[in-house]
């Protein structure tokens, strides 16, 4: 009896001490008969389901679940259905439940079932265990979360993660690698794809970053190229680290590869759209000079005098409009139809000064259009070429007023390689022809009314008006330069005569014989006019008074020899009667100066014509 009694108390104390144990542990744990009944809980999982102070042994879940609050009930028979999965395994099982408690949260607890049976197989019993890992999920789920934002950004920012390690040779690569470097992230990690992935010119700078970075124990950072399998090319910033143990061993390699192909497309945009602007920019000021040298010409232009200025002023500003080329101006020459140039700029040859052509030699001129030449396989050349000029130039009529004046032709010399001819200077061509075209128009239209205003109409030498204004300026001239200026007064011999026995129109003829008579026989610079009726008037500017006596005789002696008919009628033998007169010796007024030598002319006359007075 006292054995028994003692035995008894040790078997109390031992399930005491095991309470005692169960009850520390902060993990639920639950002893359940064969028929799922409690048989024995510590505090953990009676505070779990508030079961403090129920007699919770030899109840079932699904009776426990009457003594709780209701709350709880769904989470009793959840239980009760994962013994059941327990029993029929026969083996441990494990899972992961979650409890939701009265204060709304949830708590989630890795439960482990063990089920026990007899020898025969019959359910014995049920061990359950329950560890709250409620901290432990929500500080994985914060990793992860974590983890799948910094992917989402490495992925936002095309940024790739890659991690070597030197000791095992393995490699480890995040998914924007496997994106970046376009290959399926089934493939196999290894250094060797990565080197295969970059780009021919670019695979040396590359591999020297790394040796330098490993060899040198110093980060690199490089720009390179990867050629994916579809054949893109993908633009790559890398940056990298070497990192070692305390002995300065090399232990593995980390780096960033970041794709940059948007951001290199955005710089190759904004270095073309730049290139673009300066293009723009460039042109514009082009064209701000042009115009300036455009007005600065016309301006020029509007001022000269003579077709022959206007030549010297268009050849100065054509090399300036047209750099780096060759040229002419040809124009018809009066009544011709044949063009001659009348300016060339550039290195033109000397065999190209001169350069007489019909029309028909231009394709302009023949269409009456700008001709461009541009290329000599797929256009016939002008025949008014010469091997001096290149066969790329352009052939642009002047016209104004309907009128064709010549030809403006403009031309690459065949030492430069680039094509200096584009749509600009073609547009800019036909611009400066029609302004030329128009000036040199006006200057002759000027020279005309101007020729009509101090040109006698019959003879085409100066009138009266026109001698007076010269000689009054000739002898200002001569005062200032202390020089003498000659003057010849002309008449014709009986002039009467030829009206009377061949007619008015024949006189008209004489007269005009003479006009061109004088012409043909005087210095440049030589004034020669008709000073009324059939009389005639020469200035010789600089010219002493014995020298202008000879040249009195020269013309009386050679008039002589003039040949004039009308109607195929010879008009017979012209004589002249001269009066010969100097500056300053006979006057110091042109008045004085013209009287002196009307009345030399008159004593000439009274001697007996036919003869050369000087004034006394």
């Amino acid at each position: 009896m006292i054995l028994i009694t003692d035995r008894s108390g040790q078997l109390y104390e031992s399930e005491e001490v095991l309470r005692t144990l169960i009850n520390a542990s902060p993990d639920m744990i639950c002893f359940k008969d064969g028929l799922g009944r409690w048989l024995e809980a510590n505090q953990a999982i009676l505070k779990v389901f508030q079961l403090d102070g129920v007699d919770y042994q030899g109840k079932t879940d699904a009776e426990l679940a009457l003594f709780t609050h209701p709350f709880y009930r769904e989470a009793f028979l959840a239980c009760e259905a994962s013994d059941n999965l327990a029993w029929q395994k026969t083996t441990l099982s494990r899972a992961e439940e979650v409890i939701r408690t009265r204060q709304g949260r949830s708590r989630v607890f890795d439960v482990i079932k063990v089920p026990i049976f007899d020898t025969e197989g019959k359910r014995k019993g049920l061990v359950v265990l329950g560890r709250d890992i409620t901290e432990h999920k929500q500080a994985e789920e914060k990793q992860l979360s974590s983890e799948a934002r910094l992917a989402e950004a490495q992925h936002i920012a095309h940024l790739g993660y890659w991690e070597w390690n030197l000791i095992s040779g393995q490699e480890e690569w995040s998914k924007e690698m496997f994106r970046i470097l376009g290959l399926s992230p089934n493939i196999e990690i290894n250094h060797e794809n990565f080197e295969a992935a970059l780009h021919p010119d670019d695979r040396d700078e590359v591999l020297q970053a790394f040796e330098h970075a490993i060899y040198d124990s110093r980060s690199y950072q490089v720009e390179f190229r990867i050629v994916r399998p579809d054949g893109t090319i993908c633009y790559v910033q890398a940056f990298g680290k070497l990192i070692r143990n305390a002995a300065g061993k090399p232990l593995r390699f980390l780096g960033t590869a970041q794709n940059i192909t948007k951001i290199k497309q955005v710089e190759e945009s904004l270095r073309e759209t730049n290139e673009q602007l300066q293009l723009r920019l460039n042109e514009l000021a082009q064209r701000n000079q042009e115009i300036s040298l455009l007005s600065k010409m016309g301006n020029l232009l509007q001022t000269c005098l003579t077709v022959e200025e206007a030549y010297t002023v268009i050849v100065r500003f054509m090399g300036q409009l047209f750099p780096n080329t060759i040229g002419m101006l040809a124009m018809f020459e009066g009544s011709s139809v044949i063009l001659e140039n009348v300016a060339t700029w550039g290195q033109v040859s000397t065999n190209t000064e001169k350069v007489i052509f019909a029309p028909t030699d231009c394709w302009a001129l023949r269409q009456k259009r700008p001709y461009y030449m541009l290329n000599k396989q797929t256009y016939p050349l002008c025949n008014h070429l010469f091997s001096a000029i290149a066969p790329l130039y352009m052939c642009v009529p002047m016209i104004a007023q309907g009128e064709l004046l010549g030809l403006l032709h403009i031309a690459q010399p065949k030492l430069l390689e680039l094509n200096h001819l584009n749509e600009a200077q073609q547009r800019l061509a036909e611009t400066v022809s029609e302004q030329i075209a128009l000036a040199l128009a006006n200057i002759k239209l000027r020279q005309t009314f101007q020729n009509q205003s101090i040109r006698d109409a019959l003879t085409g030498l100066y009138n009266r008006r026109y001698l007076e204004d010269t000689l009054e300026r000739e002898l200002y001239r001569a005062d200032r330069n202390q020089q003498t200026v000659g003057i010849l007064m002309v008449d014709i011999d009986h002039f009467k005569q030829f009206n009377d026995t061949y007619g008015h129109e024949a006189g008209d003829i004489v007269l005009q014989s003479l006009g061109d008579f004088l012409n043909e026989h005087i210095r440049k610079g030589d004034i020669a006019c008709r000073y009324g009726g059939e009389e005639f008037t020469l200035i010789l500017p600089g010219a002493p008074l014995e020298v202008v006596k000879k040249r009195a005789e020269v013309i009386r002696n050679n008039v002589k020899k003039l040949t004039v008919k009308h109607d195929n009628q010879n008009l017979g033998l012209i004589t002249l009667s001269i009066g010969v007169a100097s500056f300053p010796q006979h006057g110091q007024q042109f008045k004085e100066v013209l009287r002196a030598a009307d009345t030399a002319l008159y004593t000439a006359k009274k001697q007996g014509r036919d003869r050369v007075v000087v004034a006394e």
